[in-house]
């Protein structure tokens, strides 16, 4: 219990010795022993009882620790020294792990003060970030698959608008932001065009899909926890789809005794383009004391547009509205049972559209976009002494309207409406057992409707997809404790029905696609801050049917094109490893891999305004990925992330640009992003802060159907800025800085390629409570 007593800076009080438990009562390395944490948001001292309680450690804290600020709580078999570190986050406190095995917590020294709160080295908190890329929270440096986790403060740091550029930061993934709420993702040389997601995408326990045409909206960064990028197909745990990998993103769940809020404001303006705006805020609202708290975020982006059209003179013509709001609510009916209820909204008008130009930023016809999507989901948990069952269920909802020129003097209007309706159960150990598992069961419904008039020309077509899949999860701390085996098995079955018409033309398909899809693993930790990993790994994806306007076509030019499309399946090898070396300095994690993907889909071409699609013999890819993080002083990071990867088909595809060697749709062959970031005192409670970042990637060769190679791009961005411990924060941003306008995928015919926004200048100010 806590001892009030008066005097200076000890007035707090101090906190009793709380007795170890019998667990972990050696004091060899008591930091580093691993314990099972369910600690929730609360105050910093309950949450300090409670870490006692839990870690078996003994701690002597001095302060007034009922003034600190609340805690986010902890979850997950962790190391001592990461749950302590998460609690003390932002507190004010710092700890000492003692010789004989006590605990000391107290108040960071004043000096310092304003920088400990802030500044903390970047190294340790990359080895021990926690990730829930297996179901469980683990340190990312300790799962044996190749993740990339970004925080929330990360995110914030690096000043990105969306998740796409969030992607392209991480090894081995790239994204084309094409504008007018589309974003599309390629990972270790996975891109297609066609079929559901190749890439598994989730908003929170939401799994996002096309249905027939791989879809990931694009989804803004701002009050995120974090972002996982989970790289290798992720069948076992992550769906039928995660072929090249999984994007997940994490929403912040409320704090339950915290009232906390935040108001950002951001102007901009485009070298040769228009001006933008945001506004952004958070609240942060506990309803029930220790039991129901929510959390409630809103945004208005205005964004600049820069392509101006040659036919009219009119300029800035594709700028872009983007508005979203979002509400999450926790509520504990228990200690033991947690309800997290959200929903997210999301709008974006585009109604000059999206990013493509030709080499002189302009068009000459161009489509509308306005996009729409909505998201609900209810996650219950319940905490038992020895495992975990989680109950989600979710829906999404996303239409787009497109209207304009689909060609010069060919008018288009069309519309897709995109229905996702998931529920999974997961019974997952939480004990430091010798064995960690997760069983489950997961139904999918999904179903897709388009119509369109391109022309004089309309097609309606629809697709429903019912899928249900049973998974499961081991890993195994073998004899050696040093080393483990991990194996996951999922079994997929998806019915798929459809039809489309077109005029007199029809197509149809009523099938059944099943799979199973194993995964196998092997680890090896020689030490507490490495592993060393290899790992086989399936992914699938089903089949889809062939749009009616296709095979209309494909009659009228001589082509003969199928009825449906086959599913396609990949198979990745992999050898990897992470190292925290330099005694904690520098972060190395690299991987090499090879995949092996059967009958993937592409695009034919059928005139300049139509194409089909058809199973290819598939593609060979070969990769490696390197990242370094360097922090030689705990203000200063020094970040460096590169892949190469050879994707190219297997064999010729009659009728289009693809043949034997041609590099995969979409892929750069090699891709490179790199950072600095820099913190200093400015004053006793201010402090400057700067970050650096440069990212590359070689020349996309292979364009949608036909065209010409599009270009490297070469890019860097800049953030100036001051923070106060008041809580204000004023930045100065640079975004695009080398005014890179080359293309950023494949040319079409006619010219067109996305293309990055010209050189960009901002002004960001921030001001929050808690």
């Amino acid at each position: 219990m806590w001892r009030h007593e008066a005097g200076g800076w000890l007035r707090g009080g101090v906190l009793a010795t709380l007795l170890a438990l019998a667990i972990n009562a050696q004091a060899t390395e008591p930091a580093r022993q691993r314990s099972a944490f369910q600690i929730e948001p609360a105050s910093l001292s309950d949450a300090l009882i409670a870490f006692s309680e839990q870690s078996g450690l003994q701690l002597v804290a001095v302060g007034d620790l009922s003034k600190a600020r609340s805690t986010l709580g902890v979850r997950g078999m962790l190391p001592n020294e990461v749950a302590l570190r998460a609690l003390l986050a932002r507190s004010g406190y710092s700890y000492v792990f003692q010789a004989n095995g006590i605990v000391t917590i107290a108040p960071a020294a004043p000096v310092e003060a304003a920088s400990a709160t802030i500044v903390e080295p970047v190294p340790k908190e990359l080895a021990g970030i926690q990730v829930t890329a297996r179901r469980r929270a683990e340190r990312r440096i300790d799962v044996p698959l190749a993740v990339t986790a970004l925080d929330g403060d990360q995110l914030g740091a690096m000043g990105l608008a969306n998740v796409a550029r969030a992607i392209d930061s991480v090894p081995g993934a790239s994204s084309v932001d094409i504008g007018g709420g589309f974003t599309q993702v390629q990972i270790r040389g996975v891109s297609s065009s066609i079929g559901g997601n190749d890439n598994g995408y989730y908003l929170d326990e939401i799994p996002f899909t096309g249905v027939t045409v791989p879809w990931h909206p694009d989804t803004r960064l701002y009050d995120l926890d974090r972002v996982e990028v989970l790289r290798g197909p992720q069948g076992t745990l992550f769906g039928e789809g995660s072929m090249g990998g999984t994007v997940r993103i994490l929403t912040r769940r409320p704090v339950l005794n915290q009232l906390a809020a935040q108001l950002e404001l951001g102007v901009s303006s485009a070298s040769g383009g228009g001006g933008g705006w945001s506004a952004k805020a958070m609240a942060n609202l506990p309803l029930i004391e220790d039991r129901l708290a929510m959390r409630v975020v809103a945004t208005d982006e205005s964004l600049p547009g820069w392509v101006d059209n040659s036919v009219t003179g009119e300029n800035n013509l594709n700028s872009q509205r983007v508005r979203t709001g979002r509400l999450r609510a926790r509520f504990l009916p228990t200690d033991r049972w947690t309800l997290d209820a959200s929903a997210w909204s999301y709008r974006s008008e585009a109604p000059g559209g999206g990013y493509a130009a030709d080499n002189d930023m302009q068009v000459s016809y161009y489509y509308a976009r306005d996009a729409n999507w909505n998201t609900n989901n209810l996650v219950s948990t319940y905490e038992g002494d020895h495992s975990t069952l989680t109950y989600t269920w979710a829906q999404a909802d996303l239409r787009q309207r497109q209207y304009g020129d689909y060609l010069p003097g060919i008018l288009y209007d069309g519309s897709i409406d995109i229905a996702v309706r998931t529920q999974e159960l997961r019974w997952a150990s939480s004990s430091d057992a010798p064995l960690a598992w997760t069983l489950g069961v997961y139904n999918r419904q999904a179903s897709r409707r388009d119509h369109s008039l391109i022309g004089a020309t309309a097609s309606a077509s629809r697709q429903r997809n019912d899928a249900y899949a049973l998974f499961g999860d081991l890993t195994l701390a073998l004899p050696n404790p040093a080393w483990s085996l991990n194996a996951g098995l999922r079994f997929f079955s998806d019915d798929v029905t459809g039809a489309s018409l077109t005029g007199a033309t029809r197509s149809r398909i009523d099938a059944r696609f099943q799979s199973w899809n194993p995964r196998v693993g092997l680890s090896w930790t020689p030490r507490a801050d490495a592993t060393i990993y290899a790992s086989v790994a399936k992914g699938f994806r089903s089949g889809q049917l062939q749009p009616a306007t296709s095979l209309l076509m494909a009659e009228a030019a001589g082509l003969e094109l199928p009825n449906t499309v086959d599913p396609d399946r990949i198979l990745t090898s992999e050898v990897g490893a992470k190292w925290l070396a330099d005694e904690g300095r520098v972060l190395l994690e690299g991987a090499i891999y090879h995949s092996r993907w059967h009958d993937v889909p592409v695009r034919v071409p059928i005139n300049d305004s139509f194409n089909g699609i058809l199973n290819s013999e598939g593609a060979d890819i070969f990769g490696a990925e390197l990242g370094v993080t360097y922090s030689p002083l705990p203000a200063l990071a020094l970040q460096l992330e590169t892949s190469w990867i050879d994707a190219t088909y297997r064999a010729d595809v009659p009728g289009t640009n693809i043949h034997a060697g041609t590099p995969v749709y979409n892929t750069p062959r090699f891709s490179m992003d790199a950072s600095s970031a820099y913190r200093w005192p400015l004053a006793t409670d201010r402090q400057g802060v700067a970050r650096l970042g440069v990212r590359y990637h070689s020349e996309r060769q292979v364009s949608l159907t036909q065209g010409v190679p599009g270009d490297p791009i070469l890019a860097a961005d800049l953030r100036l800025g001051i923070e106060a411990a008041q809580g204000w924060a004023l930045y100065l941003i640079g975004d695009n800085l080398t005014n890179e306008q080359g293309a950023v995928d494949a040319r079409t015919t006619r010219g067109y390629a996305t293309r990055l926004r010209p050189r960009t200048y901002g002004l960001e100010f921030r001001i929050g409570y808690d």
